[in-house]
């Protein structure tokens, strides 16, 4: 390769090694070699030029981008070109930094002190098998999948020498099909020719996402067998264990190969689904730290993963018996909330993200873990109110915490309103947000249908006069939820009815009655609702002298 030609960024925070790094690559006849000390400056000198070679240390700085993150957010953004190679360097050769940094996909990672004939090797082994696989890196780029497959495919017909990386290409590209037996067929062919311990592994995962549970486990124990440090093959393992119901195995493996390898989002989003699943809310909690630490410098959805950590941390406060453990879990929410607030990855790269109307959501679901279902429905309303005020379309990152919250106060109909409104906009939440909101639905199913025939039969009496049987109809409607704004000022109607007419229950219905107004009084409300309560409350006072 002639460096001479080479466009060449240097990313290093200690000069030191910054200058030496400098004086290899102008030894190697590099003639534009930049450097900049963080990568935060990288990043945008790469947002107006583009680079040949970038060749990063790991470590930039406290709170400063590492290379990983630089190389995520390079690419999720295209600053990176399809014929670029990106080198990661270090001086910390423990296992989990090592795995870390092969499984952002670097084309070479290279552990400090190194030498020019060693650093030249890599980057001429690394820039000829860029160059060689352009074609498919280029339909990559271009996010042309069908394109980049049949590149793949012609390239992997020929003699390539990259065989190997060819078939790994084409298997995740069959993955994205949900091509199975193809990539089954694929692996096959290319074992048959030499034994390589990443086809075995590629085995399993391709079994697990076949369903086949029994043979994916066997294939991921023949993987440990053989390198008993594989976070991949703990990875398949535990979510085969999941799958059979051996929650307490699945948990010791996920767990084990977090220690192993503790760098990787895709492995921390699997410990969070198993960890629910099996109600080890405190593992899931740490894993949506971790990914939010690991995703919180990148530009992969900071204020998602945000939220994600915070209803982990209330799933923990929500689950436990332990007076401690809540309270503990509900001062850490409160805590994230201020560090939230001056967190400039989180309010600056997310324009949309409202942390006003996320902390009134997450106080009311603080609320409504507490019993303080008046309190828990303010700050719901409010939150709801200010995001029909700012937005068209209802934010995903909102949408778990206000249905959550919803199902726990009994404001049944609301819920199922946002539910449809959700999927007619196309609205998609994450899995985990799916399943939790699922979850609600279910335990408060019977709750809703109750409330939903006592109300209806209420409806049903108030139109037919008989006010007395639609009030206890509505009482029984309060009692699976309590804090429907509708049902109280239907009750409320009902009482007005009443009072004008039979004085011999004046003043057990006056009691109802200011319980009534009170709860009212304190509620955020609908404009209908607000306007109904208005017209109730003149009616009250002129009957009763009551000020509601």
């Amino acid at each position: 390769m002639k460096y001479a030609d080479k466009r060449v960024l240097i990313v290093e925070d200690q000069r030191p090694f910054l200058l030496l790094l400098r004086g290899l690559l102008h030894g190697m006849g590099a003639t534009e070699v930049v450097t900049k000390p963080s990568a935060e400056q990288a990043l945008s000198l790469c947002r107006k030029r583009k680079f040949d070679i970038i060749i990063c240390d790991l470590h930039l700085g406290v709170d400063k981008k590492n290379g990983f993150e630089l190389i995520d957010t390079l690419r999720t953004q295209k600053y990176l070109k399809p014929d670029a190679i990106f080198m990661l360097i270090s001086a910390d050769s423990t296992r989990p930094v090592v795995l870390g940094s092969l499984d952002r996909g670097p084309d070479d990672y290279l552990i400090k002190p190194f030498s020019q004939a060693q650093i030249k090797s890599r980057l001429n082994r690394a820039w000829h098998k860029r160059q060689a696989l352009l074609p498919v890196h280029q339909a990559l780029f271009d996010d042309d999948f069908n394109r980049a497959f049949s590149k793949a495919r012609a390239l992997y017909k020929s003699d390539n020498q990259y065989k190997g990386s060819l078939t790994k290409i084409l298997v995740e590209l069959h993955w994205q099909r949900s091509e199975f037996i193809e990539a089954e067929s694929l692996l096959n062919a290319f074992e048959s020719n030499r034994s390589v311990s990443w086809v075995a592994l590629a085995k399993a995962q391709n079994q697990l996402k076949m369903g086949n549970i029994d043979n994916a486990e066997r294939l991921a124990n023949q993987v440990i067998e053989s390198n008993r440090f594989s976070a991949d093959a703990y990875d398949v393992l535990a979510q085969c264990l999941a799958k059979k119901g051996r929650g307490q195995e699945a948990l010791e493996h996920i767990r084990f190969a977090i220690k192993i390898s503790p760098y990787s989002v895709t492995r921390h989003h699997i410990a969070c689904r198993i960890a629910r699943e099996h109600h080890d809310y405190e593992l899931a909690s740490d894993s949506a730290l971790a990914i939010w630490r690991l995703c919180r410098k990148t530009q992969q959805q900071h204020a998602t993963y945000w939220c994600a950590y915070i209803r982990s941390l209330l799933d923990v406060a929500e689950h436990t018996d332990d007076r401690k453990i809540k309270n503990r879990y509900q001062q850490e929410v409160t805590l994230a909330i201020q560090r939230g607030r001056a967190d400039e990855y989180l309010s600056r790269h997310n324009d949309e993200f409202d942390l006003v109307i996320y902390e009134q959501l997450t106080y009311a679901r603080i609320f409504s873990l507490d019993g303080k279902l008046v309190e828990a429905k303010r700050a719901l309303v409010d939150s709801q109110n200010a995001i029909a005020h700012k937005y068209e379309k209802y934010p995903a990152d909102y949408a778990p915490d206000s249905l959550t919250v919803m199902y726990s106060l009994g404001d049944y109909e609301e819920a199922e309103e946002l539910h449809d409104r959700l999927q007619k906009a196309g609205i998609k939440l994450r899995d985990d947000d799916a399943e939790r909101i699922e979850t609600c639905r279910i335990r408060v199913n019977d709750k809703r249908l109750q409330y939903i025939q006592h109300n209806r039969e209420g409806i049903h009496h108030y139109q037919q006069g008989e006010y007395r049987k639609a009030y206890t109809s509505f009482e029984m409607a309060l009692k699976f939820s309590p804090v429907s704004t509708g049902v109280a000022l239907n009750q409320l109607q009902c009482i007005v009815k009443l009072l004008s007419g039979d004085n011999k229950q004046q003043l057990s219905l006056k009691a109802d009655c200011r319980r009534l107004t009170n709860l009212l009084a304190n509620t955020s409300m609908k404009p209908e609702h607000q306007q109904k309560y208005e017209a109730l409350k003149t009616e009250l006072v002129s009957i009763t002298g009551i000020a509601a």
